[in-house]
């Protein structure tokens, strides 16, 4: 039996929307199994830019509980949001999103944390919200050291 072009053409969306659903399925499994993280610490130098004011470019250094460690980097620029918050967001994506999937169902989450569809940590929300934010996901995020060109922060893994 020969199909038509109809059929084909279902065919060929089916495999599409599956490998489609494959991929998501994929990207969500592997934020919940993230490497476990005891600390890591956030280094933002301010750097002026002509056209947009202040810019922060963010060095993190990312240690694991398994001893390992990592560096990752942040930047961002453009005007009219909290772009420190979202230096910061940026990292605590790329290393922290399992704690989200830990979360009870329906906990009382602070602003910044994203569990219903799309699960993550917000950026240009302000500074202030990763307080809360590190408590939630039960840590500690604390502000180290400040100066007129730099801002250091520290997430530590209280678990």
């Amino acid at each position: 039996m020969k199909l038509t072009i109809e059929q084909k053409e279902a065919n060929k969306l089916a495999r599409q929307e599956a490998r489609k659903e494959a991929k998501r399925l994929a990207k969500i499994e592997a934020e919940r199994n993230q490497k476990p993280v005891k600390s890591i610490d956030f280094s933002i130098e301010w750097k002026k830019s002509r056209t947009w004011g202040n810019c922060p470019r963010l060095d993190a250094f990312v240690i694991y509980k398994d001893g390992t460690t990592d560096r990752l980097s942040a930047y961002a620029s453009g005007c009219g949001y909290d772009k420190e918050s979202t230096v910061l967001a940026d990292v605590f994506n790329s290393v922290l999103k399992y704690k989200i999937y830990q979360l009870p169902e329906g906990a009382n989450l602070p602003y910044g944390i994203r569990a219903d569809v799309y699960k993550g940590f917000s950026g240009g929300i302000g500074v202030n919200c990763y307080y809360e934010i590190g408590k939630a996901i039960g840590g500690t995020f604390v502000r180290t050291a400040t100066g007129k060109t730099f801002d250091a922060y520290k997430y530590t893994d209280n678990e």
